[in-house]
């Protein structure tokens, strides 16, 4: 991102990154790194997308693509992937004031797993990018741990059994 660009994002959401329910997000681990980096991602690729595309909210849509995944991993309990929406969102509404659009991308960001419908395009292109950047740090994070893990237990099974 060039500076220009970095200094607009970070004025859309530096009061978000300086609330501290949302700053413990980077305790909370999530496809392989904290959620707080994952929520920044999420949001830095929604705001570029958004600026392509000459969107007049951007400020709006940043904002909702960074509280997306607004929860800890305490609240959600079993069924995480279609409760974590509605969890997020209530944090949401708890620490900042939400447009009905605002509302509406958090809800539906997991579409069509979630109970909540996208009603505009900025919702689609929220939970797309989510989707995205869930691929990309699955593959570049979580999947190489795993496999660590595996082929670490693997030789140490060799060594043992020799």
């Amino acid at each position: 991102m060039t500076s220009n660009k970095e200094v607009e994002f970070n004025k859309i959401v530096n009061d978000i990154l300086k609330n501290k329910k949302f700053i413990d997000l980077k305790y909370e681990i999530h496809h392989g790194i904290s959620r707080l980096d994952h929520s920044l991602h999420v949001a830095r690729i929604t705001y570029l997308w958004c600026r392509a595309c000459n969107m007049p909210n951007i400020e709006e849509v940043t904002r909702a693509a960074l509280l997306h995944d607004f929860y800890s991993n305490a609240e959600v309990g079993k069924n995480a992937f279609v409760n974590h929406p509605t969890l997020a969102l209530k944090n949401a509404q708890r620490e900042f004031d939400l447009t009905k659009k605002q509302q509406n991308i958090i809800a539906s960001h997991m579409f069509p797993t979630c109970k909540a419908l996208p009603n505009c395009k900025e919702s689609l292109i929220v939970s797309t990018v989510d989707k995205l950047v869930a691929i990309y740090e699955l593959t570049k994070y979580k999947v190489p741990i795993e496999i660590g893990a595996v082929l670490l237990f693997v030789f140490n099974f060799l060594v043992i059994h020799r």
